[in-house]
């Protein structure tokens, strides 16, 4: 295990987080699961990690009820109607037993760090669930909040509405960092950065579960690393994130 993934979990853990490391999509797959009543109703947060690890196929197989607003992308859906349903599954999976999402940025000292524009996914980590869990890879493993923020601003936030919009065909939204890449801090009514949240200790009434894949997943990269990694990171984010319907901007 890495030094600092062997910091991170640690400082999870002085936080009254539970951390995990897993060292294949299979050990996180076997370790989400063992953490889910048989029974339970589970909600999804978007999280092409979640997809990528195979997790959906495995719920779907699990004696669970999945509250998954993401699935409109699989069913033959009036894009009219995607929305909507989109809205009404993401509603019910506010309240459930067990919630389930990745995260953006998570640093060596144990804070969970993320971004949302409209907040279902960030208000299901801490609130409405007896227990959620966050799936992650290492590539989300920052230093500290300045690191955590920097990347968020400058390098997912950007990249994901760029790869969302112009990239899946429906043409660049109308924010200044689709264009230059990074952070305009702008007043749009379209920026997908609309609540920063931080995770610093355990909620009052959520058992939160973190667990750490030896493997880079989702969207997060740090600038310096060599361009080979970073398109990796972009190429299997492409193929796994979510592909509305419905025009998202």
């Amino acid at each position: 295990m890495e030094k600092y993934i062997e910091k991170c979990l640690a400082s999870l853990k002085s936080r009254h987080f539970n951390g995990y490391y897993a060292s294949s999509f299979e050990e996180a797959c076997s370790t989400a699961l063992h953490l889910i009543p048989k029974d339970a109703v589970v909600g999804l947060g978007d999280s092409s990690t979640v997809r990528r690890i195979g997790l959906l196929e495995k719920l779907h197989k699990k004696s669970v009820l999945l509250l998954n607003p993401f699935k409109n992308q699989e069913l033959d859906i009036d894009p009219k109607d995607a929305r909507e349903y989109t809205d009404y599954v993401s509603t019910k999976a506010a309240v459930c037993d067990v919630f389930i999402a990745g995260t953006n940025a998570l640093t060596e000292d144990g804070r969970i760090v993320n971004v949302d524009a409209t907040g279902n996914r960030v208000a299901g980590m801490f609130w409405g669930h007896p227990t959620s869990i966050i799936v992650v890879g290492k590539n989300k493993i920052v230093k500290d909040l300045d690191k955590a923020f920097e990347r968020i601003r400058n390098v997912i936030a950007p990249n994901h509405s760029y790869i969302k919009s112009a990239d899946a065909g429906r043409g660049a939204p109308k924010i200044p960092c689709v264009k230059t890449r990074e952070c305009h801090d702008c007043r749009s009514l379209n920026r997908t950065c609309n609540i920063f949240t931080i995770i610093e200790s355990k909620p009052l009434r959520t058992t939160l579960h973190v667990i750490i894949i030896d493997e880079d997943l989702g969207l997060g990269w740090d600038p310096d690393w060599p361009d080979e990694r970073i398109q990796r990171i972009i190429e299997n984010h492409k193929r796994y994130m979510w592909k509305p319907k419905f025009k998202i901007f």
